[in-house]
């Protein structure tokens, strides 16, 4: 399966040309850096998303602004190819939605987001996690960011708290103090809180029961975790995961921002 990729500012471009073989890339958003990939990597330029959807078997869409995703998503899923849909996902609740619907109704396997939700050492962190357990995430995050603000990095703590927490929150309350966001996300049983900084380099959990907390620092070795679920999903033609789960990331990360002001 030949893959075609869209986009080529977005470091995550890199990560998939090392992780797996691609073909084919359209990278209007950077050219120097999308010359530089197909000097590196022996892939052809394509002239439109249209074109390098065309060629493709399947797609990955990799644009740094989340913003940026929604129109190449739809046409790659209305043309019955796979895609991988990097992080963020979306920018709005609504856009998210038609996606995951357009998937759906076209039987066409979707997946992407972040790739920290992979991580090895979650599974162990979400089994401590029960009843009465209060959760924090601390990670990197810019509400000033020129890449759609918080949403660029925002998106990975919320999806880290929906892997360890689940989808069912209730309420969220944030605020933001010079660029630090701290985020209370209630659940009928649980809280998570969201504490991201410009300036954090590394992915700090913890998790308390009963007066006791538990810290885990995370090593960040994702870089082959997006495109290793990609691959498996276009070949098995199966998503791996239900679409709940980025439509409730969105939705997630739209309300921190609409509390906090961001």
């Amino acid at each position: 399966m030949k893959i075609g990729l869209i986009g080529a500012e977005n470091s995550h471009a890199r990560h998939f040309c090392n992780a797996i073989i691609t073909h084919y890339i359209y990278g209007a958003d950077d050219p120097a850096e999308c010359k530089k990939l197909c000097e590196e990597f022996d892939l052809e330029e394509c002239g439109s998303e249209e074109e390098l959807i065309a060629k493709s078997g399947a797609v990955v869409v990799t644009y740094r602004k989340g913003s940026e995703h929604y129109e190449p998503v739809m046409k790659a899923l209305r043309a019955g190819k796979p895609v991988f849909n990097d992080k963020p996902f979306a920018c709005s609740l609504s856009e998210a939605q038609e996606i995951a619907a357009l998937a759906l109704e076209k039987n066409v396997p979707l997946t992407g987001g972040t790739s920290l939700k992979g991580l090895p050492g979650l599974p162990a962190i979400r089994e401590s996690i029960g009843p009465g357990s209060t959760v924090v995430i601390s990670f990197a995050a810019d509400p000033a960011s020129p890449y759609d603000g918080y949403w660029f990095y925002g998106m990975h703590a919320a999806e880290l708290c929906l892997v360890l927490c689940g989808e069912d929150f209730i309420d969220i309350q944030a605020f933001n103090n010079k660029g630090v966001v701290v985020s209370h996300v209630a659940y009928p049983d649980k809280l998570c809180m969201l504490v991201t900084a410009p300036q954090s380099g590394e992915l700090k959990i913890s998790v308390t029961n009963g007066g006791q907390t538990t810290c885990y620092a995370l090593p960040l070795h994702y870089q082959d975790v997006g495109p290793a679920e990609f691959l498996e999903m276009a070949r098995a033609g199966t998503p791996p995961r239900a679409y709940s789960h980025y439509t409730r990331a969105v939705d997630l990360v739209g309300r921190i921002v609409e509390s906090a002001g961001l």
